[in-house]
């Protein structure tokens, strides 16, 4: 079970970094203004963008497993989606909660959840890393 988790999460973390599935774009008309002072011209936060990605690819969990399912079979997606649903989900949406994030605190969860479900340190450190870079391209 170790090894068919660990396989799953290797393949939809490589499937959604090199992937530009996750990325849409709308595209809005921009309107050319100059900014005059501070106040008219703020960028979002660290924070709210981490909270922003991390809600997108919930709401994007269905197409990327879809495509995982394309690659793996539907037994696979299946196990994977579980074992996603009870380790590294929670403690996601968990980090929706916290008042500040950082990528460093993301990477940090995800690598934790992934070890106490029992995939190995080294394994769990690369995934990790994938997930993290997959978040950041939402």
């Amino acid at each position: 079970m170790k090894t068919i988790a660990k396989s799953l999460v290797l393949s939809t973390t490589v499937l959604l970094f090199a992937s530009p599935l996750t990325q849409t774009a709308d595209a809005a008309s921009i309107q050319n203004e100059q900014v005059t002072t501070q106040s008219d011209f703020q960028l979002p936060s660290v924070t709210d963008t981490i909270k922003q990605n991390i809600e997108l690819s919930f709401q994007k969990q269905d197409k990327w497993l879809q495509k995982l399912e394309l690659i793996a079979g539907q037994e696979k997606r299946e196990q994977f989606e579980q074992f996603f649903n009870q380790h590294v989900g929670p403690d996601l949406k968990n980090l929706l909660e916290e008042p500040t994030l950082t990528w460093k605190q993301v990477d940090k969860t995800i690598y934790q959840s992934l070890v106490k479900s029992g995939v190995p340190f080294l394994a769990a450190k690369s995934f990790a890393h994938f997930a993290t870079l997959s978040l950041k391209k939402m």
